[in-house]
């Protein structure tokens, strides 16, 4: 089961994480995987290349991992476009899980300062 974890700061995202494998199919046939793989490298490329900031991230296909959070401090335009790009991702991530609910669980939490 891939498990993910949306942390907020009230309505805002300011992490993604997911962990582990879905289960659907093996190693290279999962369609579930490469759907969530897809969408959060996706988000991690979109925040360097089109928002222009470095957030934080991790990516560990052996585990597999990932988890990526915004600059802490961020703000103005920069915090807007990257909130449209995070809520994009969760919009994805939330409708895979929809279609394969045996094989994620998402977890969302709120950001204690």
């Amino acid at each position: 089961m891939i498990n993910i974890t949306i942390t907020k700061k009230n309505q805002d995202i300011i992490t993604i994480e997911a962990k582990g494998h879905s289960g659907y199919a093996s190693e290279g046939s999962d369609i579930v995987c490469s759907a969530i793989s897809v969408l959060t490298q996706n988000l991690i490329n979109s925040l360097i290349q089109i928002v222009k900031i470095s957030p934080d991230y991790v990516i560990d296909d052996s585990a597999p991992y990932l988890y990526v959070s915004i600059p802490k401090g961020l703000k103005g335009k920069l915090y807007s476009d990257s909130q449209i790009l995070m809520q994009s991702t969760e919009l994805g991530i939330k409708d895979v899980a929809n279609s394969y609910k045996k094989y994620i669980k998402i977890k969302e939490k709120q950001y204690d300062d």
